[in-house]
């Protein structure tokens, strides 16, 4: 899970590479397979570390609407300011 973080998970990934280049047998491949459905099991029971409305993504978004918002009021204010001034020019 990208939000989720388990610090006391150590992956043996150095190990398992030498295990696979030294012998090709079955029990390897057995082992492999054990270790790749634990991890699978212990990445789904984890619990994410921020609820999903505050992930990154979603916080990116947001805060991307928010500045489409502050630059649509900066346009509509200056135009308003400059209604006057146009009404002075015109007679």
């Amino acid at each position: 899970m990208a939000t989720a973080v388990n610090i006391s998970h150590g992956h043996s990934a150095a190990n398992r590479q030498e295990t696979h280049t030294n012998s090709k047998t079955g029990s390897t491949k057995n082992n492999e397979v054990v270790a790749f459905v634990q991890d699978l099991i212990e990445d789904v029971c984890q619990k994410p570390l921020q609820p999903a409305a505050f992930a990154k993504h979603d916080m990116f978004r947001e805060h991307i609407l928010a500045m489409s918002i502050s630059y649509f009021a900066l346009i509509v204010l200056l135009i308003l300011a400059s209604l006057p001034v146009i009404a002075c020019l015109v007679p």
